[in-house]
């Protein structure tokens, strides 16, 4: 299997010039990589370097698979090559013999799924292609990565029957795996008790007597994070019942006032709030999930309302998400209330409980009113 490609990509020091690839397997099933280098100049040389192992991900390198450059686009067959010391993935259609490098939003090869989702490395953004170990609200990824290197002095002797062959370096595999909660952007982990106590942090006191302090099995962190699913889905449940907390919501409803200058004109809308409860049962950290700048004073009234509260039972200490309707009703109609249709996308409720709504109705007689629903827009 032969390719072009920059050597500078293969991440060996001084190894600048353009050349070929060419990787194969020996009969005692090793294999190895070997690299055909033209160097230009006042009189152009030819050296060929062997390393040990591959940079890609499979041997043979070209395998069949699919892949879909967005998530919204079809599935695609071809024949796929990823390279893990580049993160890129190669693609070869039927009938097409060129070679074309993309970028999907999914592929798979041998029935293993990849994912692009975004990862944040030495402060910088990247994209990194993940496999799922484990899946459930709360996943277990792995990603690889390929790394080429000095070999050492065992794998040296190890290889010293094939000295012939002038390897200066092995492609080694690197693994790493991440916790994703929910659609959170994943989480670099180690198998330790304090990474994942770490990364669980909101369940520590509960996973603290269920993690071994050893270096711990894909098994264990699997059986960890089903745990620590089930205490959070528990918890959850309990704090859903702040819905039904009936002081709650006729306090809210008593505090925010719908606007009497806005209700006259027939406009109303619906507003989001986030706020979290804490452990004294205080209410903080108000904001507005929906876009803030609907105007006409309901996300005001919402805001003032919310950070005005009295103290809550700490039992409901979590993170919310509220939604407020602000309705309108025109007794000189026979349509009934106007209720707002707008609707806060779920990925914007940033892992906040969903509450259920609030109604703040306005009620005119009035013949000339034309009823409008204002939402806003987000910035």
């Amino acid at each position: 299997m032969r390719l072009i490609l920059l050597l500078c990509m293969l991440s060996m020091p001084y190894l600048t010039c353009r050349g070929q690839i060419f990787v194969y397997q020996e009969k005692d099933g090793n294999v190895f990589t070997s690299v055909d280098d033209y160097s230009p100049g006042m009189t152009s040389t030819y050296t060929r370097t062997t390393y040990m192992g591959s940079p890609f991900l499979t041997f043979p390198v070209w395998q069949p698979g699919k892949i879909r450059l967005d998530m919204e686009g079809r599935t695609v067959d071809c024949q796929l090559a990823y390279n893990l010391n580049t993160n890129e993935v190669l693609c070869r259609f039927d009938g097409d013999s060129a070679i074309k490098t993309v970028t999907p939003e999914f592929f798979s090869i041998n029935n293993t799924e990849y994912v692009r989702q975004q990862n944040k490395l030495a402060g910088m953004d990247y994209r990194m292609y993940f496999s799922t170990v484990h899946s459930g609200p709360t996943k277990l990824l792995k990603s690889l990565s390929n790394q080429l290197t000095y070999m050492n002095s065992a794998e040296q002797v190890n290889m010293r029957h094939y000295k012939d062959l002038n390897l200066r370096g092995i492609y080694r595999t690197v693994t790493k795996y991440f916790v994703q909660k929910e659609n959170a952007e994943p989480t670099l982990i180690s198998f330790s008790r304090k990474s994942l106590l770490d990364v669980l942090a909101d369940q520590s006191e509960a996973l603290a007597d269920k993690i071994p302090n050893r270096e711990l099995t894909t098994s264990d962190v699997i059986n960890i994070l089903n745990y620590y699913d089930l205490r959070v889905a528990e918890a959850r449940q309990n704090r859903a019942h702040l819905s039904k907390e009936e002081v709650f919501r006729e306090i809210l409803q008593n505090k925010i006032n719908y606007p009497g200058w806005v209700g006259n004109q027939g406009i109303y809308g619906r507003v989001y709030a986030g706020f979290d409860v804490d452990s004294l049962g205080l209410v903080r950290n108000v904001v507005i999930l929906s876009p803030d700048n609907m105007g006409f004073g309901f996300t005001f009234e919402v805001k003032r309302a919310l950070e005005t509260l009295s103290n809550i039972d700490p039992h409901f200490r979590g993170a919310y998400a509220l939604p407020i309707a602000f309705t309108f009703t025109n007794s000189k109609e026979n349509s009934g209330p106007h209720i707002p249709t707008n609707r806060l996308p779920e990925d914007r409720y940033q892992n906040r409980t969903l509450l259920e709504e609030v109604t703040i109705p306005f009620v005119v007689a009035k013949s000339s009113v034309v009823p409008r629903e204002v939402w806003g827009y987000y910035k």
